[in-house]
């Protein structure tokens, strides 16, 4: 539309109620625009333009300008009349301008400025940080009102000039824009400054994206991310997004980000000079292997997973070794640090490495940037083998490693959630990466053993024995972080315990001796441990396999990918001494699907007038990732899977009884 175009279009729909003229230019060409369109079906709101605008001025800051446009399509989309800015606080972010339009259907027009904003604590639970959230609510919006937002934040990342947007949201957006500049001042020169854009995941999503390299990224009629999809992908690993690198030859505080190599051989450098030794324990006379196995003992007794960021930076660089031993706490990177500082003291070469866990993993073919990671473990090069599993060749030597913050894996072992993730070693010589193999990780495994009776009148009673390796159920975690309370929660949770069961913990093992599996002895009481359904005896479920939840409504087309993260192996055997003969309803069942095997066995025996039941199964999760061209096929691989569960759970438990 042609700027006199616009200004006749405007000009007649301001003798309707809503007059666009009203707010400022940006946002009133883009509700015109949209007011001569079809609004999308079944959304609660519709972003008519999300823009952001970054502009690099030097010294590693970057000025974020952002403008935002939404109409109001129903009463649940009137969330949107609240914005909010989640900054690292401190000297990294300020917000220097927020303000906002509401301009309601009636023709009425409400504002808001930076004095209207509201700053607060932006911590999450166990975290103690100096991030901060800044807010402000537009009143009085209604089904119909336009809002519209703009706002200009000063970011000074501890790590260099970089940020991340995402593309897609809740709610469908008409229009969504980013661009970026490197632009100085009379005494700045930013013409070295490199531009990167580096775009992920805009297929399928996006049809026809605007990309002009170093420059801006462009799309219209995003889709809203699809609701009430379970069993999806981490958001980075599926969505559409756009890193922004500035690549400013003049600022040498931060990591570079042209090569992974450049950036590894910074993060080794920060913590090379911060490796430490404190000696806290006497590994004198003792081999290679028995010193690591004292050092790594001790830390997983004396040392408790803490985030404790009184600075920006403190979310990126680690303690030094010494003052993590005199604190007894630390987050992940203070944790290698200490454990690394120790292994320097006894003579070997160590390094951080670099992990993704926690958000998704880490793709091939990436961008480098700090920003990719959220953990931080250990390696330690090896003159020669000392026969553990996390034992990795790569081309800069033999490593083994090791996640200090994982206090329940043994040394020589990875936590199960590094099975299969790419990580990367930092050295001098730069970035070694390596996929962990899954013989390197923990195989998390339990064994549930009843011995129950059910009395004349159905009630039971049992003893129950849960023996469990690598904290599979979390009951040497909840037995550490929260006691006996916590582990008895723990234990009402996967046995699946009504209310009305009564729970006795009669021993447990020490969480902390990972040389054998956790052991914990209970005896459990329940009334109306057998009921009556119909002509079948159907008895409680006590441990039985929980059904797949549901991923997705019934007809619905399935969008994202299907990802299941699940692993691990349980055992289970059951046996029931019955008041009377009975006889089970499914005596044998084999379920092999992509997601588990599972095997099951029950039988009845009735000797010396004694009627007894025995229920075994055993089952293994696998991880398993159906892409998006294989997306349908996952969705009725989950569905087949929950219907046969289902039919185990209600079938496996049915008796008929003998007269």
């Amino acid at each position: 539309m042609t700027r006199r175009a616009w200004i006749i279009a405007l000009y007649s729909l301001s003798l309707l109620a809503q007059d666009f003229r009203k707010l400022p230019d940006w946002a009133a060409r883009e509700a015109l625009a949209a007011s001569m369109e079809t609004a999308p079906t079944e959304a609660d709101a519709w972003v008519l333009l999300d823009r952001t605008e970054f502009t690099y001025v030097g010294n590693g800051e970057i000025r974020m300008h952002r403008f935002r446009v939404v109409k109001v399509l129903d009463d649940r989309g009137l969330e949107e009349a609240y914005y909010s800015l989640r900054s690292l606080g401190g000297k990294a972010s300020k917000v220097k301008r927020l303000k906002g339009w509401n301009l309601r259907p009636d023709g009425e027009l409400i504002r808001l400025d930076t004095d209207s904003a509201v700053t607060v604590d932006g911590d999450t639970r166990g975290e103690i940080s100096t991030s901060v959230v800044t807010g402000a609510q537009l009143y009085r919006a209604v089904k119909g009102s336009i809002l519209a937002f703009e706002s200009l934040e000063s970011l000074h990342h501890p790590m260099g000039p970089t940020a991340i947007a995402g593309i897609m949201e809740e709610h469908p957006v008409r229009r969504w824009e980013l661009e970026a500049i490197a632009s100085g001042g009379w005494f700045t020169s930013l013409k070295d400054v490199a531009v990167k854009l580096d775009t992920r995941h805009l297929e399928p999503w996006i049809s026809t994206p605007e990309v002009i390299p170093g420059k801006s990224v462009k799309a219209t009629s995003v889709p809203a991310i699809p609701k009430q999809e379970d069993a999806a992908p981490y958001a980075r690993n599926a969505l559409p997004s756009v890193l922004v690198r500035f690549q400013d030859p003049a600022f040498l505080n931060t990591p570079s980000t042209e090569t992974w190599d450049e950036l590894a051989k910074w993060v080794d450098a920060q913590y090379q000079v911060r490796f430490q030794p404190s000696r806290p324990i006497a590994t004198g006379g003792k081999g290679t292997r028995e010193s690591l196995q004292a050092i790594h003992n001790w830390m997983a007794k004396e040392f408790t997973y803490k985030q404790v960021y009184v600075s920006p930076e403190r979310g990126w660089l680690p303690d030094p070794g010494p003052e993590v031993v005199r604190h007894r706490y630390g987050d992940c990177k203070d944790l290698t640090c200490c454990l690394l500082s120790e292994a320097k003291g006894i003579g070997l070469e160590v390094h951080p490495v670099m992990a993704l866990i926690g958000h998704g993993f880490i793709e091939e073919g990436e961008a480098p940037s700090f920003t990719t990671f959220d953990h931080v473990i250990s390696a330690i090069k090896l003159p020669a083998s000392l026969g553990f599993p996390a034992e990795v060749d790569t081309p800069q030597g033999h490593f083994l490693l090791v996640d200090p913050t994982s206090r329940l894996t043994p040394l020589g072992l990875l936590p199960a959630s590094h099975r299969d993730r790419r990580v990367m070693i930092c050295t001098p010589g730069g970035a070694a990466w390596v996929r962990v193999p899954v013989s390197a990780t923990q195989r998390p495994s339990s064994i549930i053993t009843i011995d129950g009776e059910i009395d004349a009148v159905r009630n039971g009673t049992a003893k129950v024995a849960v023996q469990e390796t690598a904290n599979h159920l979390g009951l040497r975690e909840a037995l550490l972080t929260e006691g006996t309370k916590g582990l008895r929660v723990r234990l009402f949770t996967f046995l699946d315990l009504s209310p009305t069961a009564s729970l006795e913990i009669e021993s447990v093992g020490d969480p902390l001796d990972l040389d054998k599996p956790f052991l914990v002895s209970t005896k459990l009481v329940q009334a109306d441990a057998l009921r009556l359904e119909g002509k079948d005896e159907v008895l409680v479920s006590w441990g039985m396999p929980t059904a797949p939840r549901l991923i997705q409504k019934s007809g619905q087309r399935r969008q994202f990918p299907v990802v299941s993260t699940r692993q691990g192996r349980l055992e289970f055997k059951a046996t029931y001494r019955f008041p009377f003969a009975v006889k089970p309803l499914l005596p044998k069942a084999d379920l092999e699907t992509p997601f588990r095997t599972l095997h099951w066995v029950s039988q009845s025996t009735a000797e010396a007038g004694k009627n007894s039941v025995s229920i075994g199964f055993t089952q293994e999760f696998r991880p398993v990732y159906f892409d998006f061209k294989e997306r349908e096929k996952g969705a009725t691989a989950w569905k087949n899977e929950r219907s046969q569960i289902l039919r185990l759970r209600s079938d496996g438990l049915a008796f008929n009884r003998i007269e």
